[in-house]
């Protein structure tokens, strides 16, 4: 059997009325998650974000993992801050469903992997903040928010040991290609810190009292093709998410 992975979506204005009408959301997701999940053997599953709570108990009691995936910032009200100067683009409907997949992920303790805003997420969800915007919080900080391609590698991140993400990958230190202007600030409760970037910003959180939490604030499925660490990780997310399977 292959495992069924759910997958969470962004949206935007598009499609043939999104000029006319600003209602029209689409919802998406970059092709790059769904192929690198294939690719490892699992059956990726896209969750809208008009989903309630009963639809996503219904989704994620068929699925044996979930994804949630990059997209725009948080809505500060769910970390109880105010919004600050530097604060990016925020969906509130896209917000609730996603913090309430991750709450009963979490609750149902199903494998969780989380990318990009995917971390940050998942900290809110269980409790934590975020930076709202780095260059403006941690003026010290290196340069987060890449230029480059989304297969290349620009920062080195410095790995935790004891950690999930070190008995993944083992080792101490390799390159990833983030592209973010937010983080981690406080850690939530039950999560604890797998890697830091130079400047000690959080770059992987993971979970060890579950089966299997791990979140990163790079884009493992963007440099999938032509990186070992990046197949190594989302394999495992994957190989945790068969261990379901009957």
């Amino acid at each position: 059997m292959i495992p069924l992975i759910a997958v969470t979506c962004s949206r935007k204005i598009g499609g043939s009325w999104g000029e006319y009408d600003q209602g029209h959301f689409m919802d998406y997701a970059f092709c790059h998650y769904s192929q690198a999940i294939a690719a490892c053997g699992g059956a990726p599953v896209l969750i809208p974000a008009a989903c309630d709570q009963g639809a996503l108990d219904r989704i994620l009691a068929a699925a044996d993992g979930l994804l949630l995936t990059g997209g725009p910032d948080v809505h500060p009200k769910f970390y109880g801050e105010e919004p600050m100067p530097g604060l990016g683009e925020i969906d509130e409907p896209l917000d609730r469903m996603e913090l309430a997949a991750a709450s009963t992920a979490w609750k149902a303790d199903l494998p969780i992997l989380g990318i990009c805003r995917g971390i940050q997420l998942l900290n809110v969800a269980l409790g934590g903040t975020v930076y709202q915007d780095i260059a403006r919080q941690v003026p010290e900080a290196i340069e987060h928010r890449q230029q480059a391609a989304k297969s290349v590698t620009t920062h080195t991140v410095s790995i935790e040991q004891p950690s999930l993400l070190f008995d993944i990958l083992r080792r101490r230190s390799i390159r990833v290609n983030g592209k973010h202007h937010q983080a981690v600030k406080d850690v939530a409760e039950g999560l604890e810190v797998a890697a830091r970037a130079p400047d000690g910003l959080v770059e992987a959180l993971f979970a060890p009292e579950r089966t299997f939490v791990l979140a990163v604030q790079w884009h493992p499925e963007g440099a999938f093709a032509a990186d070992l660490f990046s197949r190594k990780l989302l394999s495992a997310f994957v190989r945790s998410t068969k261990e379901r399977l009957p």
